[in-house]
């Protein structure tokens, strides 16, 4: 596991990146991104979009480069080249693929049993997206990263099975929120040889990995948004190399799984609105006095993912040590105050050239009341809907609308610049960027606030107020209304960056 004493230079050192500059794009010894508005950030300037498939593999690539720039003052792409969900492709359910957008170079993956099939997506023949994009993407002076979404709906195939979490009753944990296990050596060998194949095999500008998942303890309890009818009996992993790897550090694997026994019946009751004796919240924290087990299994978890993210910055520094690296951050951060303290944004500062937390604003609202009615299930039963979204707006430190009206209005542009002054602090002894993930069209259920292109504008105006130096816009080009993407091109302007 990353050590708590390490700092970013010695993590740096060690993959052979002496003499390396903080962060790309910025000359060593140049000030620190400064905040105020009138006083705009130093950094890389990186303005980026994330880009499902279809107009990377079928359009006029110097006619779509120029327009993302001309709308949205883009410098920087972010291709969903490795995917198996078809909403961030950008592409229909049916009849979808997924997986390996470039091609698999077969010499990076000898410690995995996925073989070139398991990995290649076909969804549009023989054509490698990310050879085709970056040598037109340099020619208009656009940096290309290679991005790995790591999160499959289920196992994309049967050789992927073996790859994946084992829940705490030794059941395979197949399909979300579960997914592939960071203890398992062939999972771990399949996501370093897929990142060293990218930086090794084209000519990238930066690397972007991306986890939207948590660990069992917070999947039993339904502890993100839509979570309500997450299954409290499928807490993982309890693979042999999770539970080795417990026992080495003293956890009693026997008592974790008790206590997993204890939660998801206390899980169940709670939704069957059985509310026990002495209320919800003091069942819960007596269930973890009796049990600390479920918190060191939560922990062992993030932990262990911190671990695979620590070896890829190693391993992409090893090979070209001018190029950044950096994560994606699940939107859960910004629900979730248990999922906000495990993703600890100084701990990842250590392992990072610049972190891309998604604070999408207008899909913000439905997915905040989605996450109380999932915490009101259980943990937070004891409160009527207005008083718990009161309660995690004062844990979260926003100053947002009521439980009512929050779907319809969606979270503010100082949502925005809040999150993204919290990500600043935490991140900048390190010298890390932040490129905040600004909601443009990102799809919601009928009835939530609609995106505009003044709402962009101003979003994009908060966080750049917020301390950001760069941000990605998001969710994807595909998804997108011209008008509101250049919502994000007039705020550049104004702030004279576009």
């Amino acid at each position: 596991m990353p050590d708590e004493s390490w700092t970013r230079r010695e993590v740096l050192a060690a993959a052979a990146a002496v003499g390396m500059a903080a962060l790309a794009g910025r000359a060593a010894g140049e000030p620190r991104p400064g905040t105020a508005p009138d006083k705009l950030p130093r950094g890389s300037g990186t303005i980026g979009i994330q880009m499902g498939l279809p107009p990377l593999a079928t359009q006029d690539l110097d006619r779509l480069f120029d327009d993302l720039h001309r709308l949205g003052g883009v410098n920087a792409l972010f291709p969903f080249i490795y995917t198996y969900a078809h909403v961030t492709a950008g592409m229909p359910a049916k009849g979808f693929h997924g997986g390996n957008f470039a091609i698999p170079h077969m010499q990076f993956y000898g410690r995995t049993p996925l073989n070139y099939q398991d990995m290649r997506a076909t969804d549009f023949g023989d054509l490698d997206v990310m050879a085709r994009i970056i040598p037109v993407a340099k020619k208009h002076g656009m940096k290309t990263f290679a991005w790995v979404l790591e999160d499959h709906d289920r196992a994309p195939s049967a050789s992927w099975e073996k790859l994946y979490e084992v829940d705490f009753h030794g059941r395979p944990a197949l399909a979300h929120p579960a997914g592939p296990c960071y203890n398992n050596p062939l999972y771990l060998g399949f996501v370093l040889g897929l990142i060293e194949d990218y930086t090794r095999s084209y000519d990238i500008d930066g690397v972007m990995w991306s986890s939207e998942r948590q660990g069992g303890f917070f999947n039993a309890l339904g502890a993100y948004a839509h979570g309500a009818s997450a299954d409290p009996g499928r807490a993982t992993c309890f693979c042999d190399f999770c539970t080795k790897k417990a026992k080495d550090l003293g956890i009693d694997v026997q008592r974790a799984k008790r206590g997993f026994t204890e939660l998801e019946q206390w899980v169940r009751n709670c939704r069957a609105a059985r509310r026990p004796r002495d209320g919800f919240f003091v069942t819960f924290f007596r269930l973890l006095l009796n049990y600390p087990e479920l918190l060191a299994w939560e922990n062992l978890w993030i932990r262990s993912r911190e671990d695979l993210q620590l070896q890829i910055y190693k391993l992409v520094k090893s090979i070209k040590p001018a190029i950044p690296v950096g994560w994606h951050i699940w939107h859960n951060v910004s629900f979730s105050p248990f999922h906000r303290a495990e993703m600890d944004y100084s701990r990842l500062a250590k392992f990072s050239d610049f972190i891309k937390p998604v604070l999408y604003n207008n899909a913000a609202g439905e997915r905040i009341r989605s996450f109380v009615d999932s915490a009101r299930g259980n943990v937070f039963g004891d409160l009527p809907p207005e008083q718990a979204m009161d309660v995690l707006y004062r844990e979260l430190d926003y100053d947002e609308a009521g439980y009512d009206k929050v779907k319809e209005t969606g979270l503010s542009a100082d949502y925005v610049m809040r999150e993204t002054q919290r990500a600043v602090d935490d991140v900048k002894a390190n010298g890390v960027e932040v490129w905040p993930g600004i909601d443009i069209d990102v799809p919601v259920p009928a009835g939530s606030s609609q995106c505009t292109a003044d709402g962009v504008k101003q979003a994009v105006l908060a966080a750049f107020r917020g301390g950001a130096t760069g941000l990605v816009l998001s969710r994807n080009y595909s998804e997108m209304n011209p008008d509101h993407l250049a919502g994000a091109g007039a705020a550049l302007k104004e702030l004279g960056l576009g």
